[in-house]
């Protein structure tokens, strides 16, 4: 992904600041991946686009060997730095893992990132590296909200980060698939037979959801993320997202996108203390299926 990559990016910015993963997810996962074969592997767990390695880093007590992939070398020197547990970072792309052997992982995950990948190359090698009894999970959050309290607040936050007249049209290619809670993913394991899908979402409030045509799970509480924010950490938040360095490259004279918006968020809120704690509900996907098993 073009942005993430670029040296000036402040990989160390987005490791400060981007929400952490809820412990339970791991676990979550494993429960999926032994569910119907208990016992289905541990040995090899891979983080895909694992940027700084946010999530990579909670994968070591679950696995004998982790690994995480990204294409960008700022964000994966970020992530040595900031790594206290054994995890190898290997520079490469999520849709050529030439380095894995065939059927060689256990788990592979993604967090956040898969939205900017190829699906059908990225879903053929991923079948390609996967253990027959292997897990795939595919997951994130799309960085929109309900907030509880201040409902006026939903509608403000996506123009910001939607709008064609703010922030929308200054995303790299791909953010819509997730915008879209990962159902272009959903169809292509669907076609290509991978079996046991399921897709999870919370809230329902993803654009187009509950699909029809590829029903989701709607789930009555978060399985992804319970990041707590005040007006001053989703600030720092917002201040991580890829699209706002874009916009300000076109724009370098207008103040900050991120500082405006949540002062006018905090106006409609009739909100002045920066470290009032908010309850939000973050829009999230968590996706798990099982690679296609390879014919005799």
């Amino acid at each position: 992904m073009a942005t993430y990559s670029n040296p000036k990016y402040s990989a160390d910015n987005y490791q400060a600041n981007r929400p952490r993963y809820k412990e339970s997810l791991v676990n979550t996962i494993l429960a999926y991946h032994r569910r119907d074969n208990p016992a289905a592997g541990a040995e090899l767990a891979v983080d895909v686009a694992t940027g700084t390695g946010i999530f990579a880093q909670q994968l070591p007590p679950h696995f004998a060997k982790v690994i995480g992939t990204d294409i960008s070398a700022t964000m994966l020197e970020s992530a040595r730095k900031a790594e206290r547990q054994s995890i190898e970072y290997v520079e490469a792309p999520s849709e050529n893992l030439e380095f894995l052997a065939d059927h060689s992982v256990d788990v592979m995950t993604v967090a956040t990132g898969a939205h900017w990948f190829d699906i059908e190359k990225f879903v053929s090698e991923a079948q390609r590296v996967l253990k027959p009894s292997g897990t795939l999970a595919i997951f994130g959050y799309t960085g929109f909200a309900h907030f509880v309290d201040y409902p006026q607040c939903d509608k403000i936050i996506k123009e910001y980060g939607l709008g064609d007249d703010r922030l929308g049209r200054f995303w790299d290619r791909g953010r819509e698939v997730l915008v879209e809670g990962y159902r272009n993913y959903h169809a292509a394991f669907a076609r290509n037979a991978w079996p046991g899908i399921e897709r999870h979402i919370y809230p329902n409030t993803i654009e187009g959801e509950p699909s029809a045509e590829l029903p989701p799970i709607l789930d009555s509480e978060p399985n992804i993320m319970d990041f707590q924010v005040t007006w001053r950490v989703l600030r720092a938040f917002l201040l991580t997202w890829s699209t706002l360095t874009l916009y300000h490259k076109q724009y370098p004279e207008r103040e900050n996108a991120a500082e405006a918006v949540i002062r006018e968020m905090m106006a409609a809120a009739g909100s002045t203390d920066m470290d009032e704690k908010l309850n939000m509900q973050w829009e999230e996907i968590l996706l798990l299926c099982h690679p296609p098993q390879p014919h005799a």
